[in-house]
């Protein structure tokens, strides 16, 4: 080809490239949750991540300006103990054909767009093969199109396994799902490119490989904090400061990352309003005195960083590539 040719060759495949993502519509919202008080996200969210139907329509009926929309959990609808362990609950089918009519509803009206199937699953020790079932169940009453699926899985797809020292080489992402994602934090301070060499590495090499091509990807930043982020020996890594600084800097990162690549759905960033029982060090032992997980809603520059790019999203993106 000449060099002209290669010019419009180029020019095209950049143009073919825009319009297939040019109708993208990017979502955002905190992991743990719309804060509707004043101060709070609401007018930077367009996306909820309820709990139960009720607060699904609390968050949809709020004056935000912009459309909000949920992914409602059904995490308790199919799992749950079953002889001691977490399982496929035995009446899941019962369950999830009592909530099948209001979720038609909600779906209908516009209050959710979907549901979530809930977080660290096989992580926390249920079988993929319960897994696989209740995508499906899902799934059959709801066909690709319709409704939007997620779940949110540890960082173990390279050697997959669960806490309870499992191993799962049967473990696959699910076909029937729409979005997926893992969470993976650093605690250790700012660090250049960290998202692009850690995270986004990460999606590339065990996450699209076994995604489909319709198949989405959601992105969960670490934005919390901690005030007992030390060494055994007392010395801090990076103190609640050290973490404002941190979150705020990968926060920009993530949506960067999020404007360049059309497999990116959604960001949810993990946490707002904090989590006392949550580890946010890296040498406490988990479940021990120092658990103390601060939320960015007491972060100052994370929370700015967010703001301003929830607000972009909803203001300056409704579509876009």
């Amino acid at each position: 080809l000449g060099s002209s040719a290669i010019i419009m060759l180029s020019l095209v495949v950049s143009l073919l490239a825009l319009s297939a993502t040019a109708d993208r519509q990017l979502y955002f919202g905190f992991y743990d949750g719309i804060d509707t008080s004043e101060g709070g996200t609401l007018s930077y969210s367009n996306l909820e991540l309820a709990g139960s139907p009720e607060e699904a329509v609390r968050i949809s009926q709020a004056q935000a300006g912009h459309k909000i929309q949920a992914l409602l959990s059904v995490r308790s609808t199919f799992f749950g103990s079953v002889n001691g362990s977490f399982g496929l609950l035995p009446d899941y089918n019962t369950r999830w054909s009592s909530l099948l009519p209001l979720g038609q509803q909600l779906l209908h009206n516009g209050t959710i767009m979907g549901f979530n199937l809930g977080d660290e699953l096989v992580w926390n020790c249920l079988a993929p093969a319960d897994l696989e079932t209740a995508a499906s169940t899902v799934r059959n009453d709801f066909p690709v199109g319709t409704a939007i699926i997620w779940y949110n899985e540890a960082a173990m797809l390279q050697d997959p396994h669960d806490s309870c020292g499992k191993k799962h080489p049967d473990y696959r992402i699910p076909s029937t799902i729409d979005w997926f994602s893992i969470d993976m934090y650093h605690m250790d301070g700012e660090v250049d490119g960290w998202v692009d060499h850690w995270v986004k590495t990460y999606y590339e090499t065990w996450i699209y490989p076994n995604i489909t091509s319709q198949q989405k990807v959601m992105l969960v930043p670490g934005s919390f904090g901690s005030n007992v982020n030390h060494y055994p020996n007392g010395t801090y890594i990076c103190n609640n400061s050290c973490y404002d600084t941190m979150c705020a800097h990968d926060a920009n990162d993530f949506y960067t990352w999020a404007l360049s690549d059309p497999k990116v759905a959604a960001i949810c960033p993990w946490n707002w309003y904090g989590c006392p029982g949550c580890n946010g060090s890296r040498f406490t032992p988990p479940h021990t005195c120092c658990m103390d997980e601060i939320g960015t809603k007491d972060q100052v520059k994370t929370t700015a960083a967010w703001k301003s790019i929830g607000a972009k999203i909803i203001n300056d993106h409704t579509t876009w590539g």
